[in-house]
């Protein structure tokens, strides 16, 4: 049985959210992704205060990068096998330098980039589980460069419900054993409260800055940009994509039902006629029928990938772009009357002065 987790809030280090902002831009200025953060990843270490219920991540580290494998390539096993060594071989030394150097060396969890947040995969429902199988208060940082690039900071920390490490466990996440466990796609995943804390030294510059005259915010228009239609072209292509695949897997539930229901009134009706006969038998004094060969009957199986996993994993992405497209375009809207309002008063003063040289003259 999975054990409940201690934490209830996850407290960041700024040095941890500079070294993940940087590894995601360092991968987009050279190349390697169309998109910053695509496949962007590493660990995460630091420790757990129990007394105040705190995860606190205090550094982290990139993972090794693995090569594109070609469909045709035979050596494609081979790659991948090297890759994973050296993945590992580079997380020991990196624990190994930090525990020399007198810093946090635990493994407490990892941190994955995605565009818009939408970071619900089977490979995440892996790694969480076999982190919380380990450490049981491990947790996901999901950083949006999307977003961030925006002008607003994205970070979140995730961790896999009770519900949904006990389901891992059994491997069984069929339709009967979701139901049983009351688990939605919506209670799956745990979302703690981030804390970012910095140094007394950063607070004060942060204060200064803030009461400075001439901040640098009054010079610039970078918080009225509208540059978001690309973001939200993909954002909707995600979202149709997600869609049609739910699509699919309602259908697939539909069928399964209808099996199921006519798989029940099968089992019922064999159970009422064997009941008849073992009734008559008795009468007799024959000895009864048993019913095992009636419960070993199959049933049906739902035609999914993982069962209800693949759907609740779609639903939860869906609603991560749709929060995302929500939020931008809200955004934008309160811009454009704000742009409007501007302009208006702009043309107004304009006018007013023009008035005011022609009656001069």
């Amino acid at each position: 049985m999975a054990l409940p987790p201690n934490v209830n809030y996850a407290q960041i280090d700024s040095l941890v959210v500079m070294k993940i902002v940087k590894h995601v831009d360092s991968e987009l200025y050279a190349g390697m992704s169309e998109i910053a953060g695509e496949s962007c990843q590493g660990l995460l270490t630091g420790l757990v205060t129990a007394e105040e219920n705190r995860l606190e991540i205090t550094n982290c580290f990139p993972t090794a990068r693995s090569e594109p494998v070609l469909d045709n390539d035979d050596g494609a096993q081979q790659t991948n096998t090297q890759h994973e060594e050296l993945k590992q071989v580079e997380i020991l030394d990196m624990l190994r330098k930090f525990r020399n150097m007198n810093i946090d060396y635990e493994l407490i969890g990892f941190y994955q980039a995605h565009p818009f947040g939408a970071c619900f995969t089977q490979d995440l429902v892996d790694s969480l589980f076999e982190y919380q199988t380990v450490f049981q208060d491990g947790v996901v940082l999901i950083y949006d460069p999307v977003q961030t690039r925006q002008g607003q900071l994205s970070l979140r920390a995730y961790r896999l419900s009770v519900a949904a490490l006990e389901l891992c466990q059994k491997g069984d996440w069929g339709p009967e054993a979701v139901k049983a466990s009351n688990l939605t796609y919506e209670t799956m995943f745990e979302e703690l409260p981030i804390v970012i804390k910095n140094s007394r030294l950063t607070n004060v510059m942060i204060a200064e800055l803030a009461i400075a005259p001439g901040k640098l915010a009054e010079k610039t228009s970078a918080h009225l940009e509208l540059g978001t239609k690309r973001s939200l072209e993909k954002c909707v292509r995600g979202m149709m994509t997600n869609i049609d695949e739910l699509n699919k897997s309602i259908s697939a539930y539909t069928k399964f039902v209808a099996e199921k229901q006519r798989h029940d009134a099968n089992v019922y009706n064999m159970t009422q006629k064997r009941e008849l006969e073992n009734e008559q038998r008795r009468q007799r004094g024959e000895p009864v029928m048993s019913f095992d060969d009636i419960k070993r009957l199959k049933g049906p199986q739902l035609q999914t990938k993982s069962g209800m996993l693949e759907s609740f994993l779609l639903s939860a992405d869906t609603e991560s772009l749709a929060d995302f497209c929500t939020k931008v375009t809200g955004e934008n809207i309160a811009k454009l009357f704000l742009a409007e309002a501007i302009s208006g008063s702009d043309k107004r003063e304009s006018k007013d002065r023009s008035l005011s040289s022609v009656s001069g003259r």
